[in-house]
Formats: C-alpha cells, sequence, structure tokens
C-alpha cells in the first residue's frame, strides 16, 4: 500500500516506519507540530498539497488528530491512527464517527467506554516494542562502557504527573472538597478499575460548577466529568509516584530520571532526562529494577513504559493492571503489586534475593517477540486494507 505517515515527533514512529517499509509498504511521511490541533489553515493547505504529490491508500498516524481526520473525510481516505495516549483528549471526541476513520487505542477499558457511547469506529489493540533494536542498543553500551554508568538498584524513567486538583478544589465547600477527597482516596486503594465514572455524578458536577459560577470574575470555569476525573487520577498517580521514590530512596541506590529535580526527603538521586532510544534502554538493563506506577488514566491498558522496561530485559516493577497480568505472569515475567507497601515490600525482597530476581529478567523476551512485535501488530490494524 501507499502510505502517507504523519507525525509530530511520538517516539513510535522510527519503528512503526521501519516496520511498514519491512512489510512491503511503500510510506511518506508528513511531519508537522501543532499549536491548535483544531484548527490550522497552515497544514491544511500543505498537508493536501503532500496528499495529492502522489497516490495514497491510507493516512497514518500515532495518535488521533482532529485536522487529519476531516482532510482523510473531505478526500475519502482511510484514517487510521494508534494512540499511545490514554486518555484520549477533551474534544476529540466530536471527529470520531467519520467513516474514513479507523482509531486504536491501546487500553480496552477506554475502547469499551467509547463503544459504549456508540463509537463503533473505535478498535483495540496493545502497543507493540522492537526487541532488535532496543538489544543493539544495549549490546553497543556494554562494548562502550556506557551501560555501566546507569547502574542502579531500583530506577524510575518518567514524569510525577505533578497535578492541578487542589486549585480545582480550593473554591469549593467543604462538602464538595471531602466529597472529591473521600473518592480519590477510595480509587487509590484499586487498581484496574474505574471507580471514579461511577462515583462523579451528574449532582456533584452541577453543585461543583455552580460554586464555579458564583465567583462572578476572570477565575470562574467549568468542568466535566472526563476533565474532573483525569485531574483526580492525575493527583494519585503524583501521589503513588512521590510516594514510592521517596519511600524506596530510604532503602537502596534510587535513581530518578525526569526534566524536572524533586525535594524528596530521603537520598533519591536525580539524573536528569535520558534520551529515549539510545539512553533508556540502557537504564532499564543496568538497573537491578525499574518502577513503573501505571498513569492512574490507564485503567486496564500497558504503558509504553512498561513495555520498554520487558524489552530491555529489564525486572519491571508495577501496580497489577489488567492486561499485564492477562499477557505476562507476575512473578516470573515481571513483579506486580497491590499496595504501596506491597510494592516497597517485593522491591526489598528480590533486592535481597538476586538469583530471583535474575530469574525474571529478560524471562518476558519470548512473549513480547511474539505478541508484541510491530509487524504482528500493524498486520491486526492493517489487515482490511490488504
Amino acid at each position: 500500500m501507499n502510505i502517507l505517515f504523519y507525525d509530530m515527533g511520538s517516539y513510535l514512529y522510527d519503528d512503526i516506519l521501519d516496520a511498514l517499509k519491512a512489510m512491503g509498504h511503500t510510506v511518506r511521511t508528513a511531519y508537522y507540530h501543532f499549536e491548535n490541533r483544531y484548527e490550522d489553515d497552515f497544514f491544511v493547505e500543505r498537508f493536501t498539497r503532500k496528499l495529492h504529490e502522489k497516490p495514497c491508500d491510507i493516512i497514518f498516524s500515532v495518535n488521533f488528530f482532529p485536522l487529519v481526520a476531516v482532510i482523510a473525510h473531505d478526500h475519502g481516505i482511510p484514517y487510521v491512527s494508534w494512540s499511545c495516549d490514554s486518555p484520549l483528549a477533551e474534544g476529540l471526541e466530536d471527529y470520531f464517527d467519520h467513516d474514513t476513520n479507523r482509531i486504536w487505542l491501546f487500553d480496552r477499558a477506554e475502547v469499551d467506554s467509547y463503544r459504549k457511547k456508540g463509537h463503533s469506529r473505535i478498535f483495540y489493540s496493545p502497543l507493540a516494542v522492537n526487541t532488535a533494536r532496543v538489544k543493539k542498543v544495549i549490546r553497543d553500551g556494554a562494548k562502550s562502557g556506557a551501560l555501566n554508568r546507569y547502574k542502579a538498584d531500583i530506577s524510575f524513567v518518567g514524569s510525577l504527573y505533578n497535578a492541578s486538583l487542589e486549585g480545582l478544589i480550593a473554591p469549593l465547600d467543604d462538602y464538595l472538597k471531602g466529597y472529591i477527597e473521600g473518592i480519590m482516596n477510595t480509587q487509590m486503594e484499586f487498581y484496574g478499575t474505574d471507580l471514579l465514572s461511577m462515583t462523579i455524578t451528574d449532582e456533584i458536577l452541577n453543585r461543583i460548577n455552580t460554586q464555579y459560577a458564583a465567583l462572578g470574575n476572570a477565575e470562574a470555569v467549568s468542568i466535566n466529568r472526563k476533565g474532573l476525573a483525569f485531574a483526580i487520577q492525575k493527583q494519585i498517580t503524583y501521589a503513588e509516584r512521590v510516594t514510592l521514590i521517596d519511600t524506596l530512596g530510604s532503602m537502596c541506590d534510587m535513581r530518578f530520571y525526569s526534566t524536572k529535580e524533586y525535594p524528596f526527603e530521603n537520598n533519591v538521586r536525580f539524573m536528569g532526562p535520558v534520551k529515549y532510544h539510545d539512553q533508556m534502554p540502557l537504564v532499564f538493563a543496568a538497573s537491578r529494577l525499574s518502577l513503573c506506577p501505571t498513569l492512574r488514566s490507564i485503567i486496564s491498558g500497558i504503558p509504553l513504559r512498561s513495555l520498554d522496561i520487558l524489552a530491555c530485559g529489564g525486572v519491571l516493577l508495577s501496580n497489577w493492571q489488567p492486561e499485564l497480568a492477562e499477557y505476562f505472569t507476575d512473578g516470573e515475567d515481571l513483579i506486580m503489586y497491590s499496595s504501596l507497601e506491597d510494592a516497597v515490600a517485593k522491591a526489598q525482597w528480590y533486592l535481597e534475593n538476586e538469583d530471583a530476581r535474575a530469574r525474571i529478567a529478560g524471562h518476558a523476551q519470548p512473549v513480547l517477540e511474539s505478541e508484541f512485535n510491530y509487524a504482528a501488530k500493524l498486520s491486526g490494524i492493517l489487515s482490511e486494507f490488504d
């Protein structure tokens, strides 16, 4: 097929491009970084021109872009998107139902929620990893000595997701503050289950927005169920990650790789950011454990970062997640915890029992290579166009 690949700098771009070409497809790329994904005359003109330069059977992108969907629909060309983010941003739902759309998400629970709303062009596919590329990076790092620089007991790579929930609830009365804090604390106790969709009721939303409106100044805002849920999910993720990293920092060599330093109380080593393709694999390969608490807005799916860790032969320390448990075996392929206390206890045990930890390292590789390789996933995503 002739594929026009739109991208704005995703981590997956190179691996997907290589896989599509290896599968025999002809691929052209259009690169552009949106400031406004809903309105951009310059992009529409340039992308339409690119579309007409050569034959095009489908348009493909990592993540879903409304302007691309509109252009594809206007020209009667199938638009296939595969999202590595969850949840999808608010406002995108208005563009889902073009008959040219094929929207693939990696979180089965998110797919189910959209399907229940009647969106029939939403489909499920887990993400993928390029184990061959990652292994080469690690081999090269071992030969050059770079791998040794990343040795650690436990590493965390990513964002803390500093949340805005405190600002959102500041203008509210004590009842609403208590209610939101209560449902947040309840949700913190459960992984793989979305309690917020049931506990953020229309009555609660109306009361919140009535109090926002009563501010009567420029600070007045409104919020919907998805926006409030995401703010709570980010707050939970922030609290979990800070607590775990700080606690583990009190008991071992804990390293924090991120773009912004954080004032942990214990001995956590801030290492700055790492490059996704040529440094991050070395971190996961050289760390005895790699911590990856899932962003709580991902209800059931396997985040890309978890697959990255497993692809590097790293020992993943993750919260219990439904799809992780579906594809991988706890204690053999990875380590899953059911609470923060369980996470700390398991981290300490595996650091003290090296043989058990070493047996897990790399054990998931056969499953990754058979179930999570790009050719297999892309073949399924594109199968209707064969």
